[in-house]
């Protein structure tokens, strides 16, 4: 693909370090000639090792909307006059995807980016909100019980049908843990390691839908200001980080037409704008894809999602929030992606629950056309990522085995655990 003449206005990506969505849009729009910039950290970070990386902005708290959020716009603020009016913002993750809601007047003086309500924005990324939305519009989804404290998760145990998945209700990037739970027992448990405080929980209890990866559905869209969906994608995950409850660690791009008309007609009647990343579990019983949640920003595994002109829901926006027309999209069954580090982890734990083979694991990275770190023209953050992986996994062995030493202790209520790599 390539942008038809016009100006190019920069772009630039709100996410977390660990996150890969910003190194994708860094990849897709700029190898058509787009300045796109990205959130400083204080570590290196793989997006930000990048060659399409154009420089870095000081603003945040490593790469979240944390602190002083006058402050914050202030830093905006001087970036929008220093990148060039009209930079565009991509929102890569939720906490970003509020935040430029909440101050949408503001940052209009310098930035582009869609125009969804803070009200509507909010209410998708919770799961009590989402929840709320798809019964009134009838869009399906699980059963789903919201316990206040510990004491009412007790009281609610034994009156559950079994397995039952436990979730954050507003999932951060330092929280994102997910259990099963088999009996109320295991329910109780996992529910005093996932919940933030036994007074302020944060967490649900979701029917759980039975079936495999390739049951759980992935939709990638974005809409424009009249809340079209200018492009739609669909796809499988083929496994997930952690396994069988987490982020696509390998992911197929299947596009499912009755999927894609029942979201865009959802979204189309709330109003959305702008990119959105959504979850969806088959159910085999009833043969209807149940929505587990709504992500009002750009997803970790987007680039799943390209046609074969090259087109994705990032370049989607930049065309039109450039002026630019949306082509149609073209997109053909069978492309794969991988996010090494996380299906290099993921691969291990299938191996001991499934089985899976050496062989097997070889066949299913057939059809994979592109890797979350890994390029040619651009292999930096793909040895970043990896030298991440190596001194995560021996720090974590290290804290196991000084658990282990005599007089160690834990506190009562850890803080939420965050089973997976950051999409």
């Amino acid at each position: 693909m390539t942008l038809s003449p016009g100006p190019r206005p920069a772009v630039l990506v709100l996410g977390p370090p660990k996150y890969v969505g910003p190194l994708g849009v860094m990849r897709s729009l700029g190898r058509l000639g787009v300045a796109v910039y990205a959130l400083q950290h204080r570590s290196r970070s793989a997006p930000n090792s990048s060659r399409y990386c154009a420089g870095q902005v000081a603003a945040g708290s490593d790469g979240r909307p944390g602190g002083d959020e006058v402050a914050l716009l202030e830093q905006l603020d001087a970036a929008g006059r220093s990148l060039g009016e009209g930079t565009i913002l991509v929102a890569g993750s939720d906490e970003w995807a509020v935040f430029v809601a909440r101050h949408a007047s503001e940052l209009a003086r310098h930035f582009r980016f869609p125009r969804t309500s803070l009200r509507l924005i909010e209410e998708l990324a919770a799961k009590d909100g989402l929840f709320r939305l798809a019964t009134k519009h009838g869009l399906p989804t699980p059963k789903i019980v919201f316990p206040a404290d510990a004491d009412e998760a007790a009281a609610l145990s034994g009156s559950l049908s079994y397995p039952v998945m436990l979730k954050p209700v507003q999932s951060r990037p330092d929280v994102q843990g997910k259990s099963v739970a088999d009996s109320p027992a295991q329910l109780l448990r996992a529910f005093h390691d996932l919940a933030e405080s036994p007074s302020a929980p944060n967490v649900m209890f979701q029917e759980y839908i039975p079936g495999s990866d390739e049951d759980v559905w992935i939709f990638n869209g974005y809409f424009d200001g009249q809340s079209r969906c200018l492009a739609a994608f669909t796809g499988v995950k083929i496994r997930q980080h952690p396994a069988k409850m987490g982020i696509a660690s390998l992911g197929e791009l299947r596009q499912n037409q009755p999927l894609i008309e029942q979201t865009c007609r959802f979204l189309g009647d709330l109003g959305y704008q702008g990119i959105v990343d959504i979850g969806y579990r088959y159910d085999k019983r009833d043969g209807r894809h149940y929505v587990l949640d709504i992500n009002p920003r750009l997803g970790g595994a987007f680039r799943i999602f390209v046609d074969e002109n090259g087109l994705d829901v990032a370049q989607a926006m930049y065309l039109d929030l450039t002026g630019r027309p949306v082509p149609s999209v073209r997109a053909r069954d069978g492309r794969r992606w991988i996010k090494e580090d996380a299906d290099l982890i993921s691969s291990s734990h299938y191996h001991r629950l499934d089985g899976l083979g050496f062989r097997a694991w070889l066949r299913s990275l057939r059809g994979v056309r592109e890797g979350a770190t890994w390029a040619w023209d651009d292999p930096s953050p793909f040895f970043q990522s990896m030298f991440a992986l190596l001194r995560e996994t021996l720090g974590g062995k290290f804290r196991r085995f000084r658990r282990r030493l005599p007089g160690a202790t834990g506190g009562a209520w850890p803080a939420a655990r965050s089973e997976g790599t950051s999409a």
